[in-house]
């Protein structure tokens, strides 16, 4: 299945956002990831208007600190955005496999929920990989797991999950400067997403931009790739 290219977007103001975000879509995103942890004021009744007109578009994000995100509010005040946000019944919702455990949030069956988990140091055993994806699976409808990677063998050991779990649920790749190998053959073994930035607005150190992530599959569809 050819993925869905996903264009995560920061900006400090929700007019910033709202123009990144329409040019992520017009520059050929399929989808769009606000990511809200990086506004200085997440006013939600500002913020509704854009999430709702783009609302089949888009993947709302809200990550702290301690899982790599920009967010510096009290954790009760991002857990209550959340809420207020999962309301609005976005495309996609992505939360934090320890916030999921440790909140009950509300799981909209109108919004497809990402639980995600993220390791910026190194790349664990597959096991252990295995053991937080099959967690992960039980507790929402994708399962993204993302590592530092140090080398090709790191790369390899991320991707050995797509022949353990069904890859249309799998969203799985490395970051880091070595992690390009991880991202492409994520889309070939069958990852739903890929995800992209604009031109200069990496928001994890590795990403493409969406203009070479398009060039990329468009090479790969020239091969016959997806039928």
């Amino acid at each position: 299945m050819k993925p869905k290219i996903c264009v995560s977007v920061k900006a400090k103001t929700i007019n910033e956002l709202e123009w990144k975000a329409k040019r992520a879509l017009d520059i050929g995103g399929d989808l769009v990831e606000l990511r809200i942890d990086y506004l200085e004021n997440p006013s939600i009744d500002r913020l509704m208007k854009l999430i709702l007109d783009l609302s089949n578009r888009i993947i709302i994000t809200v990550r702290p600190l301690w899982e790599g995100g920009e967010f510096r509010g009290e954790e009760k005040s991002r857990i209550e955005l959340m809420k207020e946000l999962i309301q609005l019944k976005p495309a996609y919702i992505d939360v934090e496999l320890k916030t999921v455990k440790e909140h009950m949030l509300e799981h909209s069956r109108e919004s497809i929920r990402i639980v995600s988990w993220h390791r910026f140091d190194n790349t664990p055993s597959l096991d252990e990989l295995s053991q937080i994806a099959s967690e992960m699976l039980k507790l929402g409808d994708i399962a993204k797991i993302v590592t530092k990677v140090n080398g090709l063998e790191e790369n390899l050991r991320i991707i050995r999950l797509y022949k353990m779990y069904p890859p249309e649920r799998l969203i799985a790749f490395g970051v880091g400067e070595k992690s390009l190998p991880s991202r492409i053959l994520s889309i070939l073994m069958g990852s739903p997403l890929i995800y992209t930035c604009l031109p200069g607005e990496e928001v994890a150190h590795g990403q493409p931009t969406v203009g070479e992530m398009l060039e990329i599959i468009t090479i790969l569809e020239s091969r016959s790739i997806w039928k």
